[in-house]
């Protein structure tokens, strides 16, 4: 066969490992899952626990003597300090880890926050914001931040293991809070007020970037051919929606997996400060994408499942779920569900509201309340539909990736909630997709403005008959939201 791809989506638990053709189509994809490690609020993994990862999914793809180019998504903000030689000076620090409050309180009282937003799309200065955590090293740690040569992200510590370059890619740098969208550089500012060296941050470059050849002896111990090009590519959700067609107007992509992500493309963004929609630098030069986030999307329907549905097997356990729901009316019989079981990033910003089912009835059964957590996602994807209009970004299509996209009941309330279809294409790793295409431009395997167009799977069209009972059920949503509001603003006071 001719020359492949190969793509690392190197997620928060789980790493896929997929080969594509040059064309984008797909030919494997291997999941190697990991745990994190887990300490009050420090979530750490050692880097180790990574590459295992990545190598074991590697050594089981059929077609491995093909691939001649190397792509690679990853999720944002997680660090790696290391040293000149790029060895890891400690584990990870991921993501989710949130150590750094005193720090980022200290950088909203020279940042002001507003202003901190324009600059880097960032609605907050949160304690699990990157810019906080290294001046948290450099404060708790200060021999740690002495030896570090470079802070690393993940992709860019996997650039560096590939090919021995220290290099960063900018969607990457877009949620560390160092990154300035509007100049396409670091920010100087930001660097110094939490007492960071620039020196000690890698070069940024373009996504889809040849950064160089495979390392001789990686190739070796991941049995590869040589001579492999390596491309920079982009921070998950953003690769997603390139391979989504989040480059044209009016398409506007929702990801149902562990959260709600919805993402629509600009070039104009607008920064309003009455409610501050994250704004990330696109993997395309002067493009952006809005980032309307839900933090508990399918994770309430697991946590539905796990709690509640303990007897059902797990093979069959979502698929019970639709069945359950079908069989509950459209509304839920009015039994309404706010799913904040990780706090509020949209429509406010509000990290100690809480999950709540309001009108219960006796009369009510476990397939009313599995409904009500679906709906309530769809109400979501409606409300940042709307919220996404209101910046000049109509949805003119609905393109519809994650786990929740193979739920045909959940995509069918969607549709008739959102009053729109939604259309589920054939790429069900879109981030992996998109950073397949970023290394076929990156390799040369296709010009840079070429992208082979995805197949729909299905589409979903919106059933009239059920137009009513959804935007009343919404309306009670509504209802809901603002009486309990000012309950979660109160407990974030205290």
């Amino acid at each position: 066969m001719g020359p492949t791809i190969l793509t690392l989506d190197i997620g928060t638990t789980a790493v896929k490992v997929s080969q594509y053709t040059t064309g984008l189509k797909p030919l494997a994809c291997i999941v190697v899952e990991y745990p994190l490690d887990s300490q009050g609020v420090r979530v750490t993994a050692p880097v180790r626990r990574y590459l295992d990862a990545i190598a074991g999914g590697i050594t089981r793809l059929p077609q491995r003597e093909s691939i001649a180019a190397v792509g690679i998504t990853t999720q944002g903000e997680t660090l790696i300090p290391v040293d000149q030689h790029g060895s890891p000076l400690c584990d990870a620090i991921v993501w989710l880890d949130s150590r750094a409050g005193k720090q980022a309180a200290a950088l909203r009282e020279k940042i002001e926050v507003q202003r901190f937003y324009e600059t880097t799309g960032l609605p907050d200065i949160g304690d699990a914001l990157p810019l906080a955590k290294l001046q948290w090293v450099k404060e708790e740690q200060p021999d740690l931040y002495r030896k570090t040569h470079h802070f690393l992200l993940l992709e860019d510590y996997l650039l560096f293991w590939l090919t021995g370059k220290f290099v960063t890619e900018k969607s990457l740098l877009t949620s560390t809070g160092w990154f300035d969208i509007q100049k396409d550089c670091y920010w100087e500012e930001a660097l110094t007020a939490a007492g960071i060296g620039r020196e000690k941050l890698p070069e940024a470059l373009e996504c889809g970037t040849p950064v160089g050849k495979l390392l001789s002896r990686r190739a070796r111990e991941l049995s590869l051919p040589e001579n492999i090009t390596v491309v920079t590519g982009a921070m998950d959700q953003t690769a997603a929606a390139l391979a989504a067609g989040g480059l044209a107007p009016g398409i506007v992509t929702e990801t149902t997996g562990t959260a709600l992500v919805m993402t629509a493309c600009t070039d104009r963004p607008v920064f309003r400060s009455d409610h501050r929609v994250t704004v990330y630098r696109h993997a395309v030069a002067g493009q952006y994408l809005y980032l309307p986030i839900g933090n508990t999307a399918g994770m309430a329907l697991k946590w539905f499942k796990n709690e509640f549905c303990r007897e059902l097997p797990e093979e069959k356990a979502y698929a019970f779920l639709d069945e359950m729901a079908e069989t509950i009316p459209c509304g839920c019989e009015g039994l309404t569900f706010l799913p904040y079981l990780s706090g509020c990033v949209d429509p406010d910003f509000l990290p100690n509201a809480t999950g709540c089912f309001f009108g219960i009835r006796l009369s009510f059964t476990r397939a009313h309340f599995a409904r009500a957590v679906m709906e309530a996602i769809g109400y979501q994807v409606a409300d940042f539909l709307q919220m996404l209009e209101g910046l000049n970004c109509p949805a003119k299509s609905v393109v519809s990736l994650g786990g929740g996209a193979h739920s045909r009941v959940w995509m069918q309330m969607k549709a008739d909630i959102c009053e729109r279809p939604f259309t589920v294409p054939d790429c069900t790793e879109a981030a992996s997709t998109g950073a397949a295409l970023l290394a076929a431009w990156g390799s040369g395997f296709l010009k840079k403005e070429e992208k082979p167009a995805l197949n729909s799977i299905k589409q979903f069209v919106p059933r009239f008959a059920d137009f009513d009972a959804y935007r009343k059920q919404r309306e009670r949503v509504k209802k809901l939201y603002r009486a309990v509001k000012p309950l979660y603003e109160t407990e974030k006071e205290s």
